[in-house]
């Protein structure tokens, strides 16, 4: 019993004497992040990190991946997102890798990660994280304790800012609001390109997405845009997207799309209609064919000459024709239903790809009048 006694106090005299809480050697939820080493930094004002002296004070997120892990590449984006959301607070994104600073940079190139990048990380620093896959993800307060480590641990904005207040609950969630957000626009620029998109009602959770596509999603139906000179810059760069809306104010998700465009872009949109003769996408005989249908909508993909689409309509296949044609392509399929498809079109012309459509969907391309609705891109002066 005096011993016990006797081992509490000395505790209680270390707790009051100022000296700081012994690190653990393996990462743990309440307690001090591992010690860490990072002997190279990219996209930082440091050349490396040795403790979290230099990170006193703010949120880490640090996020265990690889140039050749395909979950891992999918979730950059929206992180990249979030640190430039968060880029005037105290919250700093380090990717770590052990590849080398040559493959990473090369990643670079042609990926964009807004945050700090670590390659070449040791061992020890994996193992002191307890990273057995890749993503893996961990979440450290302001305070340095551990707030979560996982594959998938919950990752937005309002826990971000439920860190940043200190605002926590027992399970790691955040207690800031007492249901879900509302309503939400945010759009960032990015140097990713064939990027994926998630739609819904009154929602879009798009990365490397066009605005061309985006308003495509917003009108239903776009056969031309008309891109004034001082908007061409703004149109033809790449973006992170997320708006959402609850579901039964999808009527306003134009008007509350539109206004955020021209409150972060500068960009005003106006709708006219002419009549003209252009392509129409229709079922052929016995069509549609290949194609699944779904309950939800999901995400669509081009990936080379291969479209993929899991879950939506053959717009679809009416906007990737029109890319290719240059022109307006209708969609009068008439297909209810919101469908999983694939079609790979690997000429450009119009025979041939007549031809694939009906072999690959059961759908045909016919050259018709039609009524085509055009889009003015300007910019606010």
């Amino acid at each position: 019993m005096k011993k016990t006694c006797f081992a509490v106090l000395l505790l209680a005299l270390a707790a009051c004497s100022g000296q700081p809480q012994a690190r653990p050697k393996l990462v743990k939820k309440g307690l001090p992040a591992p010690e860490i080493n990072l002997t190279k930094i990219l996209n930082a004002p440091l050349a490396e990190l040795k403790s979290w002296d230099g990170l006193t004070g703010k949120v880490v997120v640090l996020e265990f991946w690889a140039t050749w892990c395909e979950p891992c590449q999918d979730i950059l984006p929206a992180q990249s997102q979030l640190a430039e959301r968060f880029r005037s607070q105290p919250v700093v994104f380090i990717h770590i890798t052990d590849e080398s600073e040559a493959d990473v940079r090369e990643f670079l190139r042609t990926r964009n990660i807004y945050g700090w990048v670590a390659p070449e990380a040791g061992a020890e620093v994996f193992k002191a994280f307890r990273v057995y896959d890749r993503p893996h993800t961990v979440l450290i307060n302001k305070s340095g304790t551990v707030e979560d480590f996982s594959p998938s641990p919950v990752l937005n904005a309002e826990r971000l800012m439920g860190l940043l207040a200190g605002q926590t609950v027992a399970d790691g969630r955040v207690a800031l609001s007492t249901g879900q957000g509302l309503a939400e626009f945010s759009i960032s620029k990015t140097q990713a390109r064939g990027g994926k998109a998630r739609y819904g009602p009154a929602s879009l959770n798009a990365s490397a997405m066009s605005l061309e596509y985006a308003l495509e999603w917003l009108y239903g139906r776009i056969d031309r845009f008309e891109i004034k000179p001082e908007a061409r810059e703004a149109m033809a760069a790449s973006y992170n997207i997320r708006m959402r809306l609850p579901v039964e104010r999808e009527a306003q998700k134009k008007d509350f799309f539109l206004k955020g465009l021209e409150a972060s872009l500068g960009l005003k949109v106006k709708k006219t209609e002419s009549e003209a003769e252009t392509y129409v996408l229709k079922k052929a005989p016995g069509g549609p064919v290949n194609v699944k249908l779904r309950r939800d909508y999901g995400g669509t993909a081009i990936k080379g000459t291969l479209l993929e689409v899991k879950g939506g309509s053959f717009a679809a296949v009416a906007s990737r024709l029109k890319d290719i044609f240059r022109q307006p392509v209708l969609d009068e399929t008439g297909a209810p239903g919101t469908f999983e498809y694939k079609l790979d079109l690997v000429s450009s012309a119009p025979a041939d790809i007549d031809k694939e459509l009906r072999a690959q969907l059961g759908l045909k391309l016919v050259r018709l009048r039609r009524k085509i609705i055009t889009l003015e891109i300007s910019r606010i002066k």
